[in-house]
């Protein structure tokens, strides 16, 4: 038997067994049975707003006093810390590639090359 129909009739069985027991009285309906309907009804609804009430108060934004845990900087350390002066380097274009390579610049058209 294919797997998938094996699944199917199984299913169908656990759903019937399902429906007779609620249909009998002993699945969670029967609870509702023992006292009335507009009692139970009542109950559930009180029941209801009460989780509500609880949850709208937890959800409510709460104020928090913070202190902040950064410390104060330290004066020296500012002073250290400030950037020296990076020395200024050539360009590219100020500098001849082909003259430190022992070569000589060959142009052709907008481009060039270094060669021997």
């Amino acid at each position: 038997m294919h797997p998938l129909a094996h699944s199917a009739l199984i299913g169908g069985a656990v759903m019937t067994v399902i429906a007779a027991s609620f249909a009998l009285g002993r699945g969670p309906v029967h609870q509702l049975r023992d006292k009335p309907f507009n009692d139970a009804l009542h109950e559930d609804i009180g029941t209801l707003a009460m989780t509500s009430e609880r949850i709208e108060a937890m959800n409510k934004p709460r104020v928090v006093q913070t202190e902040p845990i950064k410390p104060e900087p330290d004066p020296l350390l500012m002073v250290l810390s400030e950037p020296s002066p990076l020395p200024k380097r050539k360009t590219v274009a100020a500098t001849d590639i082909c003259a430190r390579h022992n070569m000589r610049k060959v142009y052709y058209g907008n481009t060039w090359r270094c060669r021997k």
